[in-house]
């Protein structure tokens, strides 16, 4: 028996011998076959739409905050060091005058007057060192765990992204291929009505048509030329959405570059809704994403509640300052001193703070727990509808071929009638339209199932790179 794709080639023969100017072995497979190096495949589309979607744009540019915040974040490890330049001009003032000793004796001594210098010109260096020892253990730990899982949901994020826009790619790819076959199938019933059209003057001519039938078949004429004109705009649509897609302003119109006669390899475990959905639970980057962004607010309200403790800090201070304020008397020469200690301070607003703080946290990823409860449902469900589609198209390839099967013989038949004079061209035409017909939805068929495959391939999330997988656990 013969297989589908030569189905496709032979059933869709165009109009051999009651059309004028038509070719006799054009076929519709030929239409749509892939063109001359350079025609436009699925896989091709998705590259572009992948890596020209705005959205993911978008979320790449909210990685790179995650990533500031993680760095800042590492920062606070360091101990803080805090260095100070000053220079101060005292305003002046009348210092004391001191008497030292005596001269001449008891009776008729007299004393010496004496007063410290007061320099008006203050030059401070200093340098600070706090390290502050509760806070790593209390506060700079939970908030660089809450930066670093945020930045890991974010990539996520990212990467989900991209991969949704991938498929937006394919599923506008085979929408477009659709569009063609569709087009092709009303060019094809514009002719027949034109042929219609041609053999009901000639009987009304011959006296064995009325003035109605050819009215009639006017109409159908007119109707088929609004359908054809609406699968050329369906065309045109199909064709803007992959361009926008890809971000592509070039302006040149495509040309079909994907075998859809080649087999598509069954997907492993296809049959078996149960381990797909498990399966999509636990690769579906999303679910992942919100899985991160809820550990970062947990951690974030336990960095926020780090508040209700009294803080212990080490602190260290080295000074070189002219005139330095530790020396007496003052002189106006550069002295350095140095000095450290350990302080606890405990601010009872920063508590009350915290509180609050902490509680919003809490909330904010209860909130990201519900959302990814009803994100799993979300994703139970478009499992299920890819599963179901999948399931569908493999039937629709098996009736497709069915059908193509009788169209094919029906128009054998028809045109073994006609040859011997038994068939009007009419019916002849007729039958070869069916035969298109026939054919279109063998394609459709082709394109939904890989159309499917791709929804269920990122459903599953089969479609995240494995490294992703691995870095995400």
């Amino acid at each position: 028996m013969k297989n589908i794709e030569s189905r496709m080639v032979l059933g869709a023969v165009l109009l051999a011998a009651g059309s004028a100017g038509a070719q006799p072995h054009e076929t519709l497979d030929a239409r749509l076959a892939p063109g001359a190096a350079g025609g436009l495949t699925s896989d091709q589309v998705a590259t572009r739409a992948r890596e020209s979607s705005f959205d993911a744009a978008a979320k790449t540019e909210a990685l790179k905050a995650a990533d500031a915040r993680l760095e800042q974040a590492q920062v606070a490890y360091y101990p803080k060091l805090t260095l100070t330049a000053r220079y101060t001009r005292l305003s002046p003032v009348t210092q004391p005058v001191l008497a030292l000793g005596t001269t001449g004796g008891a009776a008729g001594g007299s004393t010496t007057p004496f007063s410290f210098p007061a320099p008006l010109d203050l030059t401070v260096l200093q340098a600070g060192l706090d390290i502050p020892l509760t806070d790593y253990i209390l506060r700079i730990s939970n908030t660089y765990a809450a930066a670093s899982r945020n930045k890991r949901a974010a990539t996520l994020d990212a990467e989900a992204a991209k991969l949704k826009a991938a498929l937006d790619g394919r599923q506008f790819y085979y929408a477009w291929l659709r569009a063609k076959a569709q087009l092709t199938v009303e060019e094809r019933a514009l002719d027949q009505a034109k042929g219609h059209l041609e053999d009901a003057r000639h009987s009304f001519d011959v006296g064995t048509a009325s003035k109605a039938d050819v009215l009639t078949t006017e109409s159908q004429l007119a109707s088929a030329e609004l359908v054809l004109e609406r699968a050329k705009n369906v065309v045109i649509v199909a064709e803007e959405r992959i361009r926008l897609a890809m971000n592509d302003s070039s302006g040149q119109p495509y040309a079909i570059g994907e075998n859809l006669s080649a087999d598509i390899p069954l997907l492993p475990a296809s049959d078996n809704l149960v381990a797909l959905r498990a399966e999509a639970l636990d690769k579906r980057l999303e679910i992942r994403a919100l899985d991160e962004t809820a550990w970062s607010l947990r951690s974030e309200a336990k960095a926020a509640r780090a508040s209700y403790f009294p803080r212990i800090d080490a602190f260290g201070d080295l000074i070189y300052a002219n005139p330095s304020q530790r020396i007496f008397p003052q002189s106006p020469v550069f002295t350095g001193t140095w000095d450290v200690g350990v302080q606890l301070v405990w601010t009872p607003n920063d508590a009350l703070n915290g509180k609050g703080l902490g509680a919003e946290s809490d909330a904010r990823a209860a909130q990201t727990e519900m959302q990814k409860a009803e994100l799993k449902n979300s994703v139970r469900l478009e499992v299920m509808q890819a599963y179901q589609a999948v399931r569908e198209a493999e039937i629709s390839l098996q009736t497709t071929k069915r059908g193509l099967d009788a169209a094919e013989e029906a128009y054998r038949v028809r045109r073994e009638l006609f040859r011997s004079g038994r068939s009007t061209s009419v019916e002849l035409t007729d039958s070869q339209v069916q035969l298109i017909r026939a054919s279109i939805d063998a394609i459709n068929a082709r394109a939904n199932l890989r159309a499917a495959g791709a929804s269920l391939n990122h459903a599953t999330g089969r479609d995240v790179p494995p490294a992703m997988l691995a870095d995400s656990k």
